[in-house]
């Protein structure tokens, strides 16, 4: 037994497509792909390309390198004036085009969780923000009322202490001539 993962990573395989082909063919891949399963489905995907793609989900910005890989051959000798037009690869081509678009739909979910745990972590920062600011703002008002308060106090006290200073300077002076 293999795991649909483990097999679509050994071969190359987009885990989407061979999910499907395996149900197709009657396989139930819950449990893994047996002896049997494996075989069938690199019979189904034996001769079929899967585009490599290279997705960066940072900035909105994908680098894509596709490889479908077609071949061209010219029987143009052989050939009347007639032209005919046919698709030379239509399984291959499903293949690729839905291999493709699993890649591109699991890289757009994997976006989707980044851009997600940014938004979440961005809240949690204007939380914290928020609650920081706060505590600041109630500091900054107990600061002032307890400076205001502290100078009032030092005020006072400087006013009782120059009153004493006077009385001390009083002391000992003569009274002035005429008087006692």
């Amino acid at each position: 037994m293999k795991s649909l993962h483990a097999f679509c990573k050994a071969n190359r395989l987009p885990k989407t497509s061979v999910r499907r082909k395996a149900l197709e063919l009657g396989f139930d891949t819950a449990n893994g792909l047996n002896a049997e399963a494996q075989r069938a489905l690199l019979g189904e995907f034996k001769t079929v390309q899967v585009p490599e793609v290279t997705i960066e989900t940072g900035n909105h910005a994908a680098a894509l390198i596709l490889k479908i890989g077609s071949q061209h051959s010219n029987l143009e000798q052989f050939r009347t004036d007639r032209i005919r037009q046919a698709l030379a690869n239509p399984q291959e081509f499903i293949t690729s085009l839905t291999g493709f678009l699993d890649q591109l739909e699991e890289g757009m979910g994997q976006a989707e969780a980044h851009q997600e745990q940014e938004l979440l972590q961005v809240r949690q920062l204007k939380r914290q923000s928020q609650k920081r600011i706060e505590q600041f703002r109630r500091r900054a008002d107990e600061y002032r009322i307890k400076t205001d308060l502290l100078a009032s106090i030092q005020n006072a006290e400087l006013d009782d202490l120059q009153v004493l200073a006077e009385e001390t300077n009083a002391l000992g002076k003569s009274a002035a001539p005429g008087q006692g």
